[in-house]
């Protein structure tokens, strides 16, 4: 009896030390994947956080306590990389304090593009360490302060927009310009700002996040003849003044060559010509998932003003138009395409801007393509050359147009305020599904692109959501009321 407890004894003995045995070996892995990552970062950066700890792959069930403990030279040993921070003579990381979910801080002041590179070790809760080696690629310089000083020095201490843009100039290669993560508010311009680059991006944070103004004062943004490959996204520009003879308070776009915008607002901004928000004068240019409302122009094209040229198409997709003023033709979009450029106006809405003479106005004898769209209270289009599919006009005058599943004179299509829509900062007309602007897209008329070329609406909603894609900038997401509000 004595010798089989003792053996009973013995074989629990063993199961336990197996089961601790197993359970350590598990929670004590490896605390890293074996990838390493790959990130992005300014040239100019000021202790910009690097998230390297997502590179983490312990396995240990109900904790994910990681600390980064040492970096060190991408060629050390794991053994040799203890010290708490690293430089390669051009940037420099550093622990960010220490204990659970720490991080590393990237410094660095350079006058062109780097790749830097480094080792990192990293704990879990058992003390096991591994390692990984991180390449930064450093591609792009950041704005990091809301002041418009303009002194011509752009790094990691001040870095203004103006000053980037500068920089963007003398680096003799194509530039990205990006904002500090945590940098929102207002940028208000002493003068307006002239994109004078090859190849430059602005990126903006999102238009709810910064807003360059020109302060009453100056047209905002000037892309001259000497641009290139201008792009432009994730900003508001407002309060743009273009004086006396001058067209575009907002943006004016003088001969350019690609100019893409993309995800910007265009607001309160007043010309004493053309263009109240914006002036395209023989240039040609790609708008998509805008903004452009509340602008005013003395004479032509309260929102957006267009005179084409030869060889310049303009395409605007996914964009709203609304609530601008001119004091003659086309409050919201004037056009003349008589020079022979090629007009795309795709998934639009142009809506409730008060005319003197025409809400929308195109004229001229060039190519207008008009896909999904809507216009309320109209359009104003003389010009016998052109092709509509898939839109809706709550008027239609001075002309015709040609093309499959379109509407004429119906009346109310969307709702008269223009609100915020999905907190993405960028404002729009909404409707229901009595709308007939409500799953009106046919595939089968045209090149609407939906749920192709057009996968989401201006505010970031997939296309098509409800089986068909809708007319104008707008998909309707249906809300089931009572999940929003709980049950009664």
């Amino acid at each position: 009896m004595h010798a089989m407890k003792k053996s009973h004894t013995q074989l629990s003995l063993i199961i336990l030390t197996i089961l601790l045995t197993s359970t350590i070996g598990l929670a004590g892995g490896i605390p890293l994947t074996n990838d390493d990552p790959n990130l992005s970062a300014a040239i100019n950066s000021n202790n910009q956080l690097l998230d390297i700890l997502s590179n983490d792959g312990s396995g240990i069930q109900n904790d994910n306590y990681k600390e980064v403990i040492a970096v060190c030279d991408s060629n050390s040993s794991d053994m040799d990389c203890s010290a708490t921070s690293y430089t390669d003579g051009i940037s420099t990381i550093s622990l960010n304090g220490a204990g659970e979910n720490n991080n590393v801080l990237l410094n660095s002041d350079n006058n062109s593009s780097h790749v830097f590179s480094f080792k990192y070790i990293m704990k879990n809760s058992v003390n096991a360490t591994g390692s990984a080696v991180a390449t930064v690629t450093q591609n792009f310089v950041e704005v990091n302060t809301l002041s418009d000083s303009g002194n011509g020095v752009c790094n990691a201490t001040a870095c203004t927009l103006r000053d980037a843009m500068t920089f963007a100039v003398n680096d003799n290669e194509a530039s990205i310009i990006n904002f500090d993560r945590n940098l929102q508010g207002t940028i208000t311009l002493n003068s307006g700002l002239t994109v004078s680059s090859i190849d430059l991006t602005i990126t903006g944070p999102g238009a709810d996040k910064i807003t360059v103004s020109g302060n009453d004062l100056h047209r905002v943004l000037l892309i001259p003849a000497s641009s290139e490959r201008f792009s432009l996204s994730g900003l508001t520009l407002a309060n743009g003044l273009a004086g006396s003879g001058n067209h575009g308070a907002g943006i004016l776009i003088e001969n350019a060559l690609q100019t893409t915008i993309d995800s910007v607002r265009v607001i309160n901004n007043s010309s004493n010509n053309d263009g109240g928000g914006i002036h395209i004068n023989n240039a040609s240019l790609t708008l998509s998932n805008s903004e452009i409302s509340n602008n005013a122009a003395m004479r032509y094209g309260g929102g957006i003003s267009i005179i084409g040229g030869f060889g310049y198409d303009v395409t605007i997709s996914n964009t709203t138009i609304s609530s601008n003023q001119s004091s003659d033709l086309g409050s919201g979009l004037y056009v003349n395409t008589s020079s022979g450029h090629n007009l795309n106006l795709l998934f639009i809405t142009a809506a409730f801007n008060p005319a003197v003479t025409a809400d929308n106005r195109i004229q001229g004898t060039g190519n207008v393509f008009i896909e999904s769209s809507l216009f309320e209270p109209g359009l104003s289009i003389p010009n016998s050359n052109n092709i509509s599919n898939n839109s809706l006009f709550s008027a239609l005058s001075n002309g015709n147009v040609f093309g499959d599943n379109n509407q004429v004179q119906i009346g109310a299509i969307v709702n008269s305020s223009l609100t915020e829509i999905n907190n993405t900062g960028m404002y729009g007309h909404k409707f229901d599904t009595n709308s007939l602007a409500y799953n009106h897209v046919d595939t089968q008329f045209g090149n609407s692109g939906c749920g192709t070329q057009i996968t989401v609406d201006q505010f970031g909603t997939p296309r098509p959501t409800d089986g068909f894609c809708d007319a104008g900038a707008y998909e309707y997401v249906f809300i089931d009321v009572i999940f929003v509000t709980g049950f009664e």
